[in-house]
C-alpha cells in the first residue's frame, strides 16, 4: 500500500491540491497549443468586442433617457392641445379673457413642444439607435471573429478530462466510464449493493471507480415524497346593527369583515440527495452512525463545552451498557474522538477499534474541525456491514457534469478560468466525499478478495445508467401530458437487441384536481361562516415510452465527429430525442422499433 492517502487531509494541503491545479493548467495549455490558438490575437478581439458592447450599451441608456423625456414632452404636447380646446371653448360662450389666455399659453407650449420633440429629440434619437446598431453590428462581428478564433480549442474540451486529471494526480483513484454490469455485479454480489427499485427514487447523475480494489459509487437521485401545503380561503361578510344616539335617534350602521381560514393538504415534493457508497470487507460485522457536528464552526470554548458535556453521556452509556450486559460499549479513550466522531450505536467494539486506530481518529478529527482547506464535519458517515455511505452538505452543490459546454467561450482567458475552477471544485468535493474512508487506513490496506463474476447478464447497462440516459434526455420527453409535477423516471427490462437494451421508461408524476373546504369561522356578526378554501388535490399517474441504450465508447467529442463524418447523423435523425453521455447512447424509439443496434453498428462503419 502507498503511504500517499493514510493522512487524507495533509496530503491534499501538501501535495495533491497543487500537484491537481498544475495538472489541470498543464493540460489547458497543452490543448491551447494542440489547437493552435494565438492567445495574444484571441485577447485583443475579446477586449475589442467587450468594449463595442459597452459602448453599445452606453448609447442605449443615452436614447432611453432621451425617450423618457420624450415621454414627458408628448404629455405636456396633449395637455397643451387640452388647454388650447378648453380656451377656444372658453371664447365661444363667452368667457373672453379666460378663453384667450388659455389658447394663448395652449398654442404657445405646445409649439415649443412640438418643436423640441419634432427638430431636436426624433433625431437625436434616431442618431442615437443608429449608433446603438452600428456598435452592436460591430461587436457581432469582432464575437464571430472571436469564435473563429476559439474553434479548433473548444472542439477539444471533452467529457473525459476530468477524470483522467483526479487518476494523474491521485493514481490510487480509478474512475470507470459508465457503471457497467461487472461493476454493479461486483457490488451487488460481494457487498449487497441493492438494485435500483424504489419509484420515488430517480438517478440523476452517477459516478463509480475504486480505491486499491475496493469499489465506490457516487449516484445523485431525484427524490419525491408527500408533504404538505396550507391553502388560505377567505370570505367577506356584512351586517348592520342599530344604535339610538343621544338624542334618541335611531341609526343603522353596515359592519364589513374578511374572514380567513386554513386548511393543510398533502402536496409531493422533491429534492436531490447526493451519496456515496463504498465497499470494503474490512470488519465486516460493523455498523454505526456518524452525524455532522460541524465541529469546524466551534471556537476552543464551544468545543471544550461540547466535548466536556459529551463525555458524561458517553459514561452513562458505557455505564447502562455494564450492567445490562447487553452490550460491549466501552470509551475510546479519546474523548475529543469519542464525542464528536460519536458512532453510539457501533454494534462491535472489537471491529471498531481495528477500524479507529491513533491514526485514523487522528485523521478524522483533523478532517472534522478543518474549516480552511476542507468542509469540516459536513458529512454523515454510517457504515452497514460492508458498505459505507457517505452524505456530505458540500456534494449537494457538486456539479457532477462535465459536458465541455462549460469551458466553450469565445475568449481563452475566460475559458481558462472556467476549466480550471470546475475541475478544481470537482476534485475537491468528490476528495472529501472520500476522505472519510480514506482516513481509516485499514480500508486501504484491506484488498478485496477474489470475486467470481457473472458472464451472461439479463442487460447490457445497469438500472442506475439507464435511468441517468433518461434524465438526461429530459424529463419533457417522458411525462404525462397532465402532469402539474416532476416526474421520477424508472426503467424496466423489455430485452436485449444485441448490445443494445430495450428499456420502458415510466414516468411518475401527479395531475391536480381542484377542491374547496368549506371550513367553519365565527364572525363578528354572532354567527359561524362557511370559508371557502381552494386546493388542489395530487393525484398520482404514469407514462411510459420506450427506448434504446447502447454503448458506443467515444467520449463526447468522438461522438459529435462520427456524427458529422459518419451517416450516423442520419440514423439518428429519426429517433429525435436524445443523450450521449458516458460513452452511452439513449434513444427514445417506438415500442415495435427492432433494427436500432443493427442500424447504428452499419452506420458507423
Amino acid at each position: 500500500m502507498s503511504d500517499e492517502l493514510l493522512e487524507p487531509l495533509k496530503a491534499y494541503k501538501s501535495q495533491l491540491k497543487s500537484q491537481f491545479d498544475d495538472n489541470v493548467s498543464a493540460l489547458f495549455e497543452s490543448l491551447v497549443q494542440q489547437a493552435g490558438l494565438d492567445v495574444a490575437e484571441n485577447r485583443a478581439s475579446a477586449k475589442v468586442y467587450r468594449a463595442e458592447l459597452v459602448t453599445a450599451k452606453t448609447m442605449q441608456a443615452k436614447r432611453s433617457s432621451m425617450s423618457g423625456l420624450r415621454g414627458f414632452l408628448i404629455f405636456v404636447t396633449v395637455a397643451s392641445f387640452i388647454a388650447l380646446a378648453i380656451g377656444i371653448y372658453l371664447l365661444v360662450i363667452g368667457t373672453a379673457l379666460a378663453g384667450g389666455l388659455c389658447l394663448g399659453i395652449g398654442a404657445a407650449l405646445a409649439a415649443s413642444m412640438l418643436g423640441v420633440i419634432l427638430g431636436a429629440l426624433n433625431p437625436k434619437i434616431k442618431q442615437l439607435d443608429d449608433l446603438v446598431e452600428q456598435h452592436n453590428a460591430k461587436a457581432r462581428a469582432h464575437l464571430d471573429v472571436c469564435n473563429r478564433q476559439m474553434a479548433p480549442l473548444n472542439r477539444l474540451f471533452d467529457t473525459n478530462m476530468t477524470k483522467q486529471l483526479i487518476e494523474k494526480t491521485v493514481p490510487l483513484i480509478k474512475i470507470d466510464d459508465n457503471f457497467n454490469m461487472r461493476r454493479y455485479d461486483y457490488l451487488n454480489g460481494k457487498y449487497g449493493f441493492p438494485i435500483s427499485g424504489d419509484k420515488n427514487r430517480s438517478t440523476i447523475g452517477i459516478l463509480t471507480g475504486e480505491i486499491l480494489g475496493n469499489p465506490f459509487v457516487v449516484d445523485r437521485e431525484l427524490i419525491t415524497y408527500m408533504g404538505t401545503q396550507v391553502y388560505t380561503g377567505h370570505l367577506v361578510i356584512t351586517w348592520t346593527t342599530t344604535y339610538t344616539d343621544s338624542d334618541g335617534n335611531v341609526h343603522t350602521q353596515t359592519h364589513s369583515q374578511t374572514l380567513t381560514a386554513s386548511v393543510t393538504k398533502p402536496m409531493p415534493r422533491f429534492r436531490n440527495e447526493t451519496r456515496l457508497i463504498y465497499g470494503n470487507e474490512a470488519a465486516p460485522d460493523l455498523s454505526f452512525t456518524h452525524k455532522p457536528t460541524h465541529a469546524e464552526d466551534m471556537s476552543e470554548n464551544q468545543l471544550e463545552r461540547t466535548v466536556k458535556k459529551g463525555v458524561k453521556k458517553i459514561q452513562r452509556q458505557q455505564n447502562k451498557a455494564l450492567k445490562s450486559g447487553t452490550s460491549q460499549f466501552t470509551e475510546m479513550g479519546n474523548e475529543q474522538f469519542d464525542v464528536l466522531f460519536g458512532a453510539l450505536d457501533r454494534d462491535n467494539e472489537v471491529q471498531f477499534r481495528l477500524l479507529f486506530t491513533p491514526l485514523a481518529q487522528r485523521n478524522m478529527l483533523d478532517l472534522m474541525t478543518d474549516d480552511e482547506t476542507a468542509f469540516g464535519d459536513d458529512f454523515l458517515f454510517a457504515k452497514r456491514r460492508c458498505l459505507n455511505y457517505i452524505s456530505s452538505e458540500h456534494s449537494a452543490n457538486w456539479d457532477m457534469d462535465t459536458s465541455p459546454s462549460k469551458f466553450m467561450s469565445y475568449d481563452v482567458d475566460i475559458a481558462r478560468e472556467s476549466f480550471e475552477n470546475f475541475n478544481r471544485q470537482y476534485f475537491k468535493s468528490l476528495y472529501f466525499d472520500l476522505a472519510p474512508l480514506l482516513s481509516v487506513p485499514l480500508y486501504q490496506q484491506h484488498k478485496p478478495r477474489e470475486y467470481i463474476y457473472g458472464h451472461d447478464y439479463v442487460r447490457n447497462y445497469t438500472a442506475y445508467e439507464a435511468e441517468y440516459a433518461a434524465n438526461a434526455i429530459g424529463q419533457d420527453a417522458f411525462k404525462h401530458p397532465l402532469s402539474a409535477t416532476r416526474s421520477i423516471l424508472k426503467t424496466s427490462l423489455i430485452g436485449k437487441d444485441g448490445k443494445s437494451d430495450h428499456l420502458k421508461i415510466t414516468a411518475y408524476s401527479y395531475k391536480t384536481e381542484s377542491r374547496v373546504d368549506f371550513v367553519p369561522v365565527f364572525g363578528g356578526d354572532g354567527r359561524m361562516h362557511n370559508v371557502p378554501v381552494y386546493w388542489d388535490e395530487y393525484l398520482p399517474i404514469e407514462n411510459t415510452k420506450t427506448v434504446k441504450l447502447k454503448e458506443l465508447g467515444y467520449s463526447g467529442n468522438e461522438f459529435e465527429r462520427k456524427l458529422e463524418s459518419t451517416s450516423l447523423g442520419k440514423v439518428l435523425s429519426k429517433y429525435g430525442n436524445r443523450a450521449y453521455m458516458h460513452g452511452l447512447l439513449c434513444c427514445l424509439v417506438d415500442a415495435s422499433d427492432g433494427a436500432f443496434d443493427s442500424a447504428i453498428d452499419a452506420a458507423l462503419q
